[in-house]
């Protein structure tokens, strides 16, 4: 039998992040980075991969920006919103300047033209028609209108002319109550004990 520390490193599991600064990124700050990505158990950080200076629709509305990529792996569970709030409150960059992703998202299989929409592999766009299946001939048209209407004279055997035990007697509401002639306000008259003259 295995010992427990065995099954511990076999159940070992990752969280892979692809992080995007749209800012400059000195030294100090890279370290400060890696300090503040503790809070996951960082395992490993790749070195920043700067790209070119340029308009990204990442980060829009920054115009021209210099972007710098990195893949991290955490220990710890942790989200892509979760680490993006991290970076941003921590090491003082903009939560704007900051993209975080998980590596095995659409999104980036996307960008590395790795999407698989089509598991198929029938190449759509070189049909020069595309025939939908046609359906049944007594489901649609005028030729479903015999159909229909033998439909319906089956359901009306169902029907019965009158509701077992009759018909439903009609409500009373308030308005049936018999009703007093004098009004509930100051219609009655309060009997006052007589008065006397005084106590003797």
């Amino acid at each position: 039998m295995k010992p427990f520390k065995a099954y511990l490193t076999e159940s070992h599991r990752t969280f892979d992040f692809r992080i995007r600064l749209a800012c400059e990124l000195p030294d100090d700050l890279l370290g400060k980075i890696k300090t503040v990505l503790e809070a996951y158990k960082l395992e490993s950080i790749t070195k920043p991969k700067r790209l070119p200076i340029q308009e990204n629709p990442e980060f829009p509305n920054m115009g021209p920006v210099e972007i710098h990529i990195m893949d991290a792996t955490f220990h710890y569970p942790c989200n892509d919103e979760q680490v993006r709030t991290l970076i941003a409150e921590r090491s003082g960059i903009n939560l704007a300047c900051v993209k975080v992703t998980p590596k095995n998202s659409p999104y980036e299989a996307a960008k590395e033209g790795l999407e698989q929409s089509n598991l198929n592999g029938d190449v759509v766009l070189t049909k020069e028609e595309m025939v939908a299946a046609k359906p049944e001939a007594g489901l649609v048209g005028d030729a479903r209108v015999p159909n229909l209407i033998k439909e319906l004279e089956e359901t009306r055997k169902y029907q019965y002319e009158q509701a077992t035990g009759g018909a439903t007697p009609v409500a009373k509401t308030t308005n049936d109550l018999p009703v007093g002639k004098t009004s509930p306000l100051g219609g009655h008259k309060p009997k006052l004990p007589p008065v006397g003259r005084g106590r003797k």
